[in-house]
């Protein structure tokens, strides 16, 4: 585990004064960290989380938010939940050297969106085909202010199904 790592089990919730659960972004099965083929991850770099190895196309808002940072790659994105808490979300493994083709940005920087909203669209049979791996890591930028992370590891729907509660 690394530098930010907040996971913790049902029978070991930290003392806490909120909850807040995060809604999947993507449909597919949720995965740990450790199973991303990249180290920024495993050693939780960009914060604690988990990855979803997607099956579907399109990005939905976990929350409700502010887009922080989107670049025109449009294959990761940073946003903040009107509590704070920061998450970033990253659309396959070295997808910024396919140079957008394939992603599309629904919502800009700087821009708020309502939970459930579709913020982004991508083709995952091109991501398939050109990506060493497809799984995307959904992280909390901000872990160190958080006291703890449970994470969900089974197959979700977007919209619908939770990935992470965060005990803040």
């Amino acid at each position: 585990m690394g530098l930010y790592n907040r996971l913790i089990t049902p029978d070991n919730i930290p003392k806490h004064s909120k909850t807040f659960d995060i809604l999947s972004p993507l449909n597919g099965k949720v995965v740990t960290l450790d199973s991303v083929p990249e180290p920024i991850y495993t050693q939780r770099l960009f914060g604690e989380g988990v990855a979803i190895a997607p099956s579907g196309y399109q990005v939905f808002a976990p929350f409700t938010g502010k887009m922080l940072y989107f670049p025109e790659l449009a294959c990761q994105m940073r946003f903040k939940a009107i509590n704070g808490l920061q998450l970033q979300i990253q659309l396959g493994m070295d997808s910024h050297l396919m140079m957008a083709e394939g992603f599309k940005r629904l919502v800009k920087e700087g821009e708020t969106f309502e939970q459930g909203q579709v913020i982004a669209e991508f083709a995952i049979h091109k991501m398939k085909n050109t990506l060493a791996s497809t799984l995307c890591p959904i992280t909390i930028l901000n872990s160190e202010k958080v006291k703890g992370v449970q994470a969900f590891y089974y197959s979700v729907r977007a919209k619908e199904d939770k990935i992470m509660s965060v005990y803040i």
